[in-house]
Parts: structure tokens; C-alpha cells; sequence
């Protein structure tokens, strides 16, 4: 059992807001708050969500694994955020990273949600050997790059015309944290 299924959540400030891993009975407010955020097509790189309920419940009846962590923000039973980290793969020269997408529904931005979905999605990586976080985040997330940066991220380069969108292409700045001894 990892630290956070032994507590029930990590409280978000005094906003009623709690971080916690996801349960299948999460799914359905999950996908909510995700379509809400991919219908703004400004700060994920998807526009539409596909999935079903269904396999969002069965993903988060496992949401912490050697491979993945799911996590997920809520507020009174209603998902506000949600950061999924998992191994790039298990080829032995790059089982050490990791890589994750977040999102904070527009209504929560600016509360402290990203950074405590953030620190618990490091804790775990820390905890099952992950050497290497990245991601990538569009230029103009000004609020999450510097996010980013406050944990550690350092911007590695920039992918040119890397998320084709319905409106054309756009660049991502590529981020990464080291977490092990530095050579």
C-alpha cells in the first residue's frame, strides 16, 4: 500500500479540494473534467476524448502500479484535476523515465491543484526507481511552465510542429527533472 492509499487524500489549502488516487467510481466526473479542458484546445494536446467510463473505471481500479499512477483532484466528489505518470516502457535503456499529462478544469486554475497533483506524481516516481520525468507543454502555458520550473524542470529544446491540432500545428517545449544522483 503506497503513502497516499493510506491516507485518504491530500488536502488542497482550505478549498475543500483533495488530491487522492483515482477510483473507479471516479470515472464518469473524470471524463467530464477532461472534455472540459480538451474543448478549449489551449492546454492539452487533446481536443476530443474518445474513451468510455468504462475504461476509465477499469484504469483507476489499479491507479498506482510500478508502471503508472493515476491521480486525481476532487472537490465534493467531483473531479477538478487529473495527472496520469507512467513509464515511457520497459526496454532497460529507458525504464527510468517517465512521462505524465495533467489538467486543472478552468474554474480551479491558480489554487494550488497542479502543483499538489505535481509533488504526488514525483512522490511516486521517486518511489519505484523513475530517474527522469518530462513532458512537454505548449510555449504560450506561461502558469504551467513556471509550474514546472518550480519543481525542478529544466526546458531540454523545442519540438517544432509537434501536436497537430484541428486548427494547424503546434510547438512543445520539451521539460525534464532529474531525480537521481547527478553523474
Amino acid at each position: 500500500m503506497t503513502e497516499l492509499e493510506q491516507r485518504t487524500g491530500t488536502p488542497v489549502g482550505s478549498a475543500g479540494v483533495v488530491v487522492r488516487l483515482g477510483r473507479p467510481s471516479d470515472a464518469r466526473s473524470f471524463l467530464e473534467a477532461f472534455r472540459s479542458v480538451a474543448e478549449e484546445r489551449r492546454f492539452i494536446q487533446s481536443e476530443r476524448v474518445d474513451r468510455t467510463p468504462r475504461f476509465y473505471r477499469r484504469r483507476f481500479r489499479r491507479p498506482w502500479s510500478q508502471s503508472a499512477a493515476h491521480l486525481v483532484a476532487v472537490e465534493d466528489e467531483r473531479v477538478v484535476g487529473g495527472l496520469s505518470i507512467h513509464r515511457l516502457d520497459d526496454h532497460p535503456a529507458t525504464k527510468h523515465v517517465a512521462t505524465f499529462g495533467m489538467f486543472v478544469v478552468s474554474s480551479h486554475r491558480g489554487r494550488g491543484i497542479g502543483a499538489e497533483l505535481l509533488k504526488e506524481a514525483v512522490a511516486w516516481a521517486e518511489r519505484v526507481g523513475v530517474r527522469r520525468v518530462e513532458l512537454t507543454v505548449y510555449p504560450h502555458n506561461d502558469r504551467a511552465r513556471a509550474l514546472y520550473r518550480k519543481f525542478g524542470f529544466v526546458e531540454e529544446g523545442r519540438l517544432v510542429r509537434h501536436a497537430k491540432k484541428s486548427y494547424g500545428y503546434e510547438d512543445e517545449i520539451l521539460m525534464a527533472l532529474w531525480l537521481g544522483p547527478t553523474p
